[in-house]
């Protein structure tokens, strides 16, 4: 089934080719049960490990992002990321390429976060506790994401139970 276009590269995007790699059928799940507000951050920070010359394989990108959701709660995470993949990208933009090797210069911008930063992300999630947005601007909760996307894995002859869905 095909989604559409990359963006970027304009190649088709085609769903039923990720839902045949265990991997990319995992990660699928885990950034879908994750809210915009964490997967967005998260899927950007996973491009960072990206060789310069070749694709991130989907059992890399599930690993690391699993050992991602691992390392905080998930304000904390969302700031850190946010901070990280800010100062990464201005890094790149000066001519330094390389991937990241492991989850170490995240952690030190986590460790250097001051708990303000934190705030606007707590905050917001306070206003509007367990709802994630759609681009509608219409709200739904994760339970209801959840739901839905699993009616539409099911329709496309994919078994969601074996499939663990962290709710960080």
């Amino acid at each position: 089934m095909k989604l559409g276009r990359c963006p970027i590269c304009h190649s088709h995007l085609h769903l039923d080719a990720l839902i045949q790699d265990d991997a990319g059928s995992e990660l699928l799940g885990v950034l879908a049960g994750l809210g915009r507000p964490l997967a967005r951050p998260l899927v950007q920070y996973l491009a960072l490990f990206r060789p310069a010359k070749s694709d991130l394989s989907n059992a890399r990108a599930l690993k690391l992002a699993q050992e991602t959701l691992d390392l905080a709660d998930r304000d904390s995470l969302i700031a850190a990321l946010q901070d990280t993949i800010r100062s990464l990208h201005e890094k790149r933009q000066r001519g330094e390429n390389k991937p990241l090797k492991n989850h170490n210069y995240l952690k030190q911008v986590m460790a250097s976060v001051a708990p303000d930063a934190r705030k606007p992300a707590a905050e917001a999630d306070s206003r509007r506790p367990n709802v994630t947005e759609k681009k509608q601007g219409m709200e739904e909760s994760p339970e209801e994401a959840q739901r839905k996307w699993e009616a539409h894995m099911r329709k496309l002859g994919v078994d969601t139970s074996k499939y663990k869905v962290n709710k960080g």
